[in-house]
């Protein structure tokens, strides 16, 4: 099982605009291996938002198939649609990489509310459920 985190920083006061783009479940739960979402948000050392979004997988080739599906690239590129729409830059690798951090466009400071973003595979070693949880599921 494996954990995808994608860390989004995001301008102080514009948070609230990315988190509802996840308070509705979209395409990414029907997928194959699909296990759960959770979306974290805090305000960071810097002063600006985070936006944690966190997808769980049976394995790497579950969250591999939804990478490279046409429903992941038509949401993404729907985003980007809006965005320059919008007069907005978007930063490179929004929503999907391999670690490292992703920033805005050269030249678009103040276009977009998002500052960057960082995507880190995690391998899932334990994880602990609460005693009655855990009884039920072994049975």
């Amino acid at each position: 099982m494996i954990l995808v985190e994608n860390r989004i920083e995001v301008r102080k006061g514009y948070g609230e605009a990315i988190l509802e783009r996840f308070r509705t479940p979209k395409n990414v739960h029907t997928f194959p291996g699909f296990i759960r979402m959770d979306v974290l948000h805090a305000e960071n050392a810097d002063g600006n938002e985070e936006i944690r979004v966190c997808t769980t997988w049976e394995n790497e080739a579950a969250f591999q198939g939804w990478a490279n599906s046409d429903s992941f690239r038509g949401a993404h590129a729907k985003r980007a649609e809006q965005a320059n729409a919008q007069g907005q830059a978007q930063p490179h690798g929004q929503g999907h990489g391999h670690g490292g951090r992703h920033g805005e466009a050269e030249g678009a400071e103040s276009a977009s509310p998002i500052i960057g973003n960082k995507v880190t595979i995690y391998q899932v070693v334990a994880s602990h459920l609460p005693a009655p949880a855990q009884a039920a599921s072994e049975a």
